[in-house]
Order: structure tokens, then C-alpha cells, then sequence
């Protein structure tokens, strides 16, 4: 056979200080010729000190019996008439030792191999630059996530600015005017009979009561759900702080008395647009009677809202059944409050991969919502657990606190 690639002074030079280990080799595996780093790779792959490398099938075979196979494979193919259009095979050979092989068919019945093992300075490298790469992604994330909760904060001012005008607002109605009228017109019940007669001053009373009491119910009502929405923008500048301050590497943790059943109340109202978009039926039992625990209001609200949404996100629109209960109870020196739901559930792989950072079964989940969860509840001393019977069963949210 010719030395086809030692025709000429160029290809050898070539060959030679080409960055891989190259050899030609004929259609029966023999070897034409190789550079050092293939003369070196093969010869630690002969485990043969003295060189006895003439065929790569025999070297290859105690290895990989069936890649040589799949050359010889190729190789047949490569030199059937007809094949007039070099041909190119690769393959990633002993994977352990991260090496990979190329052969190329250069000219009738003759064939290049490449070998290229990825050995741990690559590897390092690599390694360096994914962590590079990692780190830059993070940073951007950081980066929109600050940029999104300033959003969020400007948005939230603006809404406690006319939750605000809103509430001067209905401190400035006196329903009381209306109140004084119906004293005004009961005074003059007999100079309002002389004038329409008796069942039209009666009717006018009446009337004017009416109106007075319906606007003082109003006004109420009101009043209560312009307190709450306070509440829960106070809530929500609340948890932005908190993440802020993560963003910001400052991130701390206060603890101070929290009553469980006031946790839970306010992340429902939070949600109470979910749960009545959805139809969700709601159950809630938490005995007044609990104790308290000690915690950062801000991260538990957090906690617990999160458990909620991916809940009632897990609960089909159309589903017969949509329900979610909360109970909370006490067992010996914890505090156990568990959230069922009656949810898509999921499989034992999935639950095996929960609280994995970068884990989701949503389509637009980021996965770390519930590693996030549990790392504030280990903060706390306590601990989080999610259970569930398989796909279409539902899911059981435990989280125990110390008392």
C-alpha cells in the first residue's frame, strides 16, 4: 500500500505537529503510518512497551470489540463501487477515559484516524470556563431580578398612593349626614303627614333609613377592604426588601413571635383572587390555641405562599375535584401544618427531585422555589416534606416548625 499521507514534506509536517493523534491506516487495519501522540496513545492502549502496534483492529478488539466491528463496518462501505465521496465515522471511545475517535476515508483504501483524549487539564479547562459561563448567567439573572423588582416596588408605590387616596376618601364621606337627615325628617313626621298623608311620610322615613344604613354598611365594607389591601401591599414592599436584600448579599434573618393562624391568613387573602378564579374550595383548620414560634415573618409568609401556588397551580381548571386543606396542629415540642391538595400528584423519580435546585414540572418554572423554600425552613430549625400517593393523587405539603 502507499504511504499516501508521506507523499510530500507539507502533509507530514502536518501530521506531525497536528494537535491530535493522527494515523493512516489501510482497509485491513494495518497502520501506515502515525505521529508521536497516536504512536503513544495506542502503544498505552496495547499496554505494549515495545511498540508491537502494527494493527489497530488488534489493539482496539481487547477494549471495544464491537466499535471494531462498526469500523470494519464503515471501511466496507467506503470502498464498495460507488462510493466515490469520502465518507467520515466517529465515535466516543472508552468513555471512562474520555477519548473519542474519527476516521475519514482520504482516499481509496486508505483511511485517517484521529484520536483526542480529553484529559483533566481539558477537562479543567472546560470545567473553568462553564463556571465562567454559570457565573455570567447568575449575574444576569441577578441583574433582570433587580430590575424587576424595582419595577415591582415602583408599581407598588403607585398602588399604596391611591390605596391611600382611597381611604382619605372614605374618611371624608360622613355617613352620619344622612343619619342626622332621618332624625331631621322623623321630627317633622307630623308636618310630612299633613303634607303627603300618612303612608307617604312612613314611606319616606323608611326610605331615607334605608339609604342611611346602606351607606353606613357600604362605607364599612369598605373601610375593611381598604385596611386589607394596606395590609397586603405592606406585605408585599415587605418580602421585595427581603429579596433585595439577598440580591444584595445582605440578606438577614429576624426572629420574633409569629402566630401560625395569622401566617396562613394573610397569604389566603393574597390569594383569594386565585382561589376564586379557579373555584377552588378552601378548608382551613388552625385552633386559636396554638403556640407561637419564632421566625421572620417575611420568609414564612414566603414559604407558605409558595406551597399555596404551586397547589393551586397544580389543580387542573377543568377537574372535578378542587379542593385545597390546610390544618395545623401541635406534637410534642412542633408545630405541624400540613396543606393537602387535590392536584396532578406525581411519581416517585419526580419526588426524588423536588427540592433539587433547577427541578420543575412547570413550563415556565424557574426550580428554585422550592429549594428556596426549604433553606429558609432549615434556617428556622424546622423542615419541609412533600408527599404524594402517584400522578392524579394529589400532594401533602408537611412543614414542622419548633415550638
Amino acid at each position: 500500500m502507499g504511504n499516501h499521507l508521506t507523499q510530500t514534506e507539507d502533509k507530514l509536517f502536518l501530521l506531525k505537529h497536528a494537535p491530535l493523534g493522527m494515523a493512516e491506516i489501510d482497509a485491513n487495519g494495518t497502520i501506515a503510518y502515525q505521529n508521536k501522540k497516536a504512536e503513544a496513545f495506542l502503544k498505552h492502549l496495547a499496554n505494549s512497551p515495545s511498540g508491537n502496534t502494527g494493527n489497530i483492529f488488534d489493539i482496539l478488539i481487547p477494549h471495544a470489540p464491537e466499535l471494531v466491528d462498526e469500523i470494519k463496518n464503515f471501511i466496507a462501505s467506503e470502498t464498495e463501487p460507488g462510493a466515490d465521496v469520502p465518507g467520515c465515522f466517529s465515535h466516543s471511545l472508552l468513555k471512562e477515559k474520555k477519548i473519542n475517535l474519527t476516521l475519514n476515508k482520504i482516499q481509496p483504501g486508505s483511511f485517517l484516524v484521529c484520536f483526542e483524549e480529553k484529559n483533566a487539564t481539558n477537562l479543567n479547562g472546560y470545567s473553568i470556563q462553564q463556571a465562567l459561563h454559570d457565573k455570567a448567567v447568575i449575574q444576569g439573572k441577578f441583574e433582570i431580578a433587580a430590575n424587576v423588582l424595582h419595577d415591582i416596588g415602583n408599581a407598588i408605590v403607585g398602588l399604596s398612593s391611591f390605596t391611600n387616596r382611597i381611604k382619605r376618601t372614605i374618611e371624608l364621606d360622613n355617613a352620619d349626614n344622612l343619619q342626622n337627615l332621618c332624625g331631621f325628617f322623623q321630627a317633622q313626621y307630623e308636618t310630612l303627614q299633613n303634607a303627603f298623608g300618612q303612608v307617604k311620610a312612613d314611606a319616606i322615613i323608611k326610605l331615607v333609613n334605608g339609604i342611611a344604613q346602606t351607606q353606613k354598611d357600604y362605607k364599612k365594607d369598605l373601610t375593611n377592604s381598604n385596611a386589607e389591601q394596606l395590609h397586603i401591599i405592606t406585605h408585599i414592599q415587605d418580602i421585595i426588601n427581603i429579596q433585595r436584600q439577598y440580591l444584595n448579599g445582605s440578606e438577614t434573618t429576624e426572629m420574633k413571635p409569629v402566630y401560625i393562624g395569622s401566617l396562613i391568613k394573610d397569604c389566603l387573602s393574597m390569594l383569594f383572587a386565585s382561589f376564586n378564579k379557579r373555584s377552588i374550595s378552601l378548608k382551613v383548620e388552625v385552633p386559636e390555641e396554638l403556640p407561637v414560634i419564632k421566625g421572620d415573618r417575611t420568609k414564612l409568609m414566603q414559604v407558605i405562599l409558595n406551597i399555596l401556588k404551586n397547589s393551586i397551580e397544580a389543580i387542573d381548571f377543568y377537574a372535578m375535584e378542587k379542593s385545597i386543606s390546610i390544618t395545623a396542629s401541635t406534637c410534642g415540642d412542633e408545630l405541624v401544618m400540613t396543606i393537602k391538595d387535590s392536584g396532578r400528584g406525581f411519581d416517585e423519580e419526580t419526588a426524588r427531585k423536588l427540592f433539587t435546585r433547577g427541578f420543575t414540572t412547570k413550563d415556565n418554572g424557574t426550580g428554585l422555589g422550592l429549594e428556596h423554600c426549604k433553606v429558609i425552613m432549615e434556617n428556622h430549625g424546622g423542615a419541609i416534606s412533600i408527599t404524594s400517593e402517584g400522578p392524579g393523587k394529589g400532594a401533602d405539603t408537611t412543614l414542622l416548625f419548633k415550638i
